[in-house]
């Protein structure tokens, strides 16, 4: 499976990239979608469409800083999930990126909730390692609550200056 990475993104698939944002994110683990697609909406993450054997398949959200990259959001489309369209998206990000280290917020692996130890193992596969369990993602607006997530990244980083960044660039927190 031929699978890319296009911020050349069309108003359509941008509607259907809109809805798989909606339907795979809790509202308290997503940003404003205008925050996301608008240009007016300022300091942004980069949007991605994820193409596969030239079909729209997903999208990936990126924020880039001197010291690493964050992928904030990947969603792949239902249909498609588990036929390697994910791991080739990371691929083809892990390439994009070079040597940059990549971090990633993933909810805590447990048992009870099967899906998030798979996207644990999923990001392991890939070369992440676990860098803070401990990491409080701050709320994304005033009327949702702060979750507690895990950091994962292709490359040990120190967790405290990490989530500084994070919660300083990616969630407007000033501390």
């Amino acid at each position: 499976m031929n699978v890319e990475l296009t911020t050349d993104i069309s108003a359509e698939d941008l509607t259907i990239i809109s809805e798989l944002y909606l339907n795979s994110f809790p509202a308290e683990e997503r940003r404003p979608w205008e925050a996301i697609a608008s240009p007016a909406a300022g300091k942004r993450p980069e949007l991605f469409a994820v193409i596969a054997d030239g079909r729209l398949a997903g999208m990936l959200t990126l924020w880039t800083f001197d010291r690493f990259a964050y992928v904030e959001h990947l969603a792949i489309d239902p249909s498609l999930r588990g036929r390697g369209v994910g791991s080739a998206a990371m691929r083809k990000l892990i390439e994009k990126t070079g040597r940059k280290p990549i971090v990633l917020e993933i909810e805590p692996p447990v048992a009870e909730r099967p899906e998030t130890v798979r996207r644990r193992d999923f990001y392991r596969a890939l070369g992440f390692e676990t860098i803070d369990t401990g990491y409080i993602q701050p709320p994304y607006t005033p009327d949702l609550p702060s979750v507690h997530l895990h950091l994962m990244a292709t490359t040990i980083l120190p967790a405290g200056s990490t989530a500084r960044t994070l919660h300083s660039e990616v969630y407007g927190k000033k501390d």
